[in-house]
C-alpha cells in the first residue's frame, strides 16, 4: 500500500494536536511519508512549591523583606517538529514548542528551522538554546540568593553569571548559528542580534541610571568547541557583544561592553553523570567568577554553585535603594533532588522531589541572615 504524501499528513497532524494532551503516555506520534517526516509529542510539567522570597536591595541592614510563599507553576508544552532529507544526504528541519501555563498565559521555549547536511553542517535560525557552558544537572529547583538568576542583572542583589547571556531565548532578538559536527569534535557559532535591554531587570546599573531610550542593537557573538571522546565531554566558549554603547548609563558609559568565558567537563556513563563548570564574566566595573559541581547517581541529584564577584565603583552617596555595595562578595548555592520513575508502572511518568538552600556574603558588609534563601518542590513530570 502506497504511503500517503506528507501534505496529507500534515492535515491530520494538525487535527490531532488538540488532543494530544488527553492521549495516554507515548513517545510520540510519528507521521512518515515519501517526502519526509512530522512528530508530535511534549510533556507535563506541575511544581508545587514552598519557599521564601526577599525584596529589597540585600546588601544594606534593615532593608530586607522575606516573605513565605506557597504555590503551584506549572506548563503544558507541545513539541512539534518535521523534517525532509534529500537522497543526496541534505535535509531541513523544524521544531515548535508552545507553552500552555497553568497561571493561564501562553509562551514559547523552542522555534526555528534548520537546514544542513548529514556531513555535520548545519545552520539554524529562529528561537533556540546554543550549547550549555554550565549544565546543572537535575536541577530540579534551583535558585540564588537576591533572587537572581544567570541571565538577567538587577541592580542591589547578587549575580550567579554561567556564560548563558548569549546563549538565546531572548526575549525581541534574533538567532542565527552555524554548526559543524565531525567524529568526536563539535563547533558551532551562535549569534544573538537586536534589543537586549531585557538584560538588564532594573533602571540601574551600580546606581547609575541606564539610558535604555539611547539603547542600541546589540550583536552578540558566541563560539563553542566541544570534543567528546566516549564518555567525556570538553567544551570551551566565548560570548561577547561587537556593538560598542549599545546600552550606556547616565555617565555615557558602556554597560554593554561584557565578555564572557565559559568551559566544562563532563562525564557520562551507565549510573553516573558528572559535571564541573567554570565561567567568567569581565563587566563594566565588574568581574564575575563562577564555579559549579554536580553529580547524578542513578536517580539522585546533587549540586553546588559557588560565584565570587566584585564590584569596582558605584554611584557616588549611593548608600539606599537597589544598589549593588562595592567591594567582594560570593554567593554559595546547594541545591539536590530524587527521581521517582515510572510511577504506577507508567512509562515516562516520573515524581521529583528537589530543594535548593543559598546564601551571600560581602567582604565590607554585614549581610544580614535573613538574606539566605531555601525552597522545597514537588515536581510531576509526563512526557508523551
Amino acid at each position: 500500500m502506497k504511503k500517503q504524501p506528507v501534505k496529507k499528513q500534515l492535515t491530520i497532524g494538525i487535527g490531532t494536536l488538540a488532543v494530544l494532551a488527553g492521549m495516554p503516555a507515548s513517545a510520540g506520534v510519528v507521521y512518515e511519508g515519501e517526502e519526509g517526516t512530522l512528530t508530535f509529542g511534549g510533556d507535563v510539567e506541575f511544581n508545587i512549591n514552598a519557599y521564601n522570597t526577599q525584596s529589597g536591595p540585600i546588601f544594606f541592614e534593615d532593608a530586607v523583606g522575606t516573605k513565605d510563599e506557597y504555590n503551584q507553576d506549572g506548563r503544558i508544552l507541545l513539541d512539534v517538529g518535521g523534517e525532509r532529507a534529500t537522497e543526496a544526504g541534505h535535509y531541513a528541519r523544524f521544531k515548535a514548542q508552545p507553552l500552555i501555563q497553568t497561571n493561564g498565559g501562553f509562551g514559547l521555549d523552542d522555534a526555528w528551522f534548520a537546514f544542513g547536511s548529514r556531513s555535520g553542517l548545519e545552520l539554524k535560525v529562529g528561537r533556540y538554546e546554543a550549547f550549555d557552558l554550565f549544565p546543572l544537572g537535575q536541577d530540579t529547583f534551583v535558585s540564588y540568593t537576591g533572587d537572581t538568576s544567570d541571565g538577567l542583572y538587577m541592580d542591589g542583589q547578587g549575580y550567579v553569571y554561567q556564560a548563558k547571556e548569549g546563549r538565546g531565548r531572548a526575549d525581541s532578538a534574533g538567532q542565527v548559528m552555524l554548526s559543524q559536527r565531525s567524529g568526536d569534535l563539535y563547533a558551532e557559532v551562535s549569534t544573538l542580534f537586536g534589543d537586549r535591554t531585557d538584560l538588564f531587570a532594573d533602571s540601574t546599573y551600580h546606581g547609575f541610571d541606564i539610558q535604555e531610550e539611547d539603547a542600541k542593537n546589540s550583536f552578540i557573538v558566541r563560539p563553542v568547541l566541544a570534543w567528546t571522546p566516549g564518555p567525556w565531554t570538553l567544551a570551551a566558549g566565548v560570548e561577547a557583544n561587537l556593538v560598542d554603547d549599545a546600552l550606556v548609563d547616565e555617565r555615557g558609559d558602556d554597560i554593554s561592553d561584557r565578555m564572557g568565558y565559559g568551559t566544562r567537563l563532563s562525564y557520562a556513563a551507565d549510573d553516573w553523570s558528572v559535571n564541573v563548570n567554570l565561567a567568567y564574566l569581565d563587566a563594566h566595573e565588574e568581574d564575575n567568577l563562577t564555579l559549579g559541581l554536580n553529580a547524578l547517581w542513578r536517580n539522585f541529584g546533587v549540586g553546588y554553585i559557588r560565584a565570587q564577584n566584585e564590584i569596582d565603583d558605584v554611584k557616588a552617596g549611593a548608600t539606599e535603594g537597589f544598589i549593588t555595595a562595592a567591594g567582594e562578595y560570593s554567593v554559595d548555592t546547594l541545591y539536590s533532588s530524587y527521581r521517582f520513575p515510572n510511577v504506577l508502572n507508567i512509562d515516562n511518568f516520573d515524581i521529583y522531589l528537589g530543594a535548593f538552600y543559598s546564601r551571600i556574603d560581602h567582604d565590607e558588609v554585614d549581610v544580614e541572615d535573613d538574606t539566605d534563601s531555601y525552597g522545597g518542590r514537588l515536581r510531576f513530570k509526563y512526557l508523551f
